[in-house]
């Protein structure tokens, strides 16, 4: 192999890398966001009215 083989080579290598790991901190980044969706998810929830036990009911009709 000659040198411009090697270097070529060795270029395209290192693309695949910085491609992988741009790759991987996008799917971080994803899962960071739905970790974030998730959080949020669970506080609404807590904060939510919740249905009275004395057996009311608390559907609406309204829409």
């Amino acid at each position: 192999m000659d040198s411009a083989s090697i270097s070529g080579t060795a270029a395209l290598m290192k693309t695949g890398q910085t491609q992988q790991a741009m790759s991987m901190s996008m799917m971080k980044q994803a899962a960071a966001q739905q970790q974030l969706m998730a959080n949020l998810l669970e506080q609404n929830a807590r904060q939510a009215p919740q249905p009275s036990a004395q057996g009311g009911s608390t559907f609406s009709t309204y829409a």
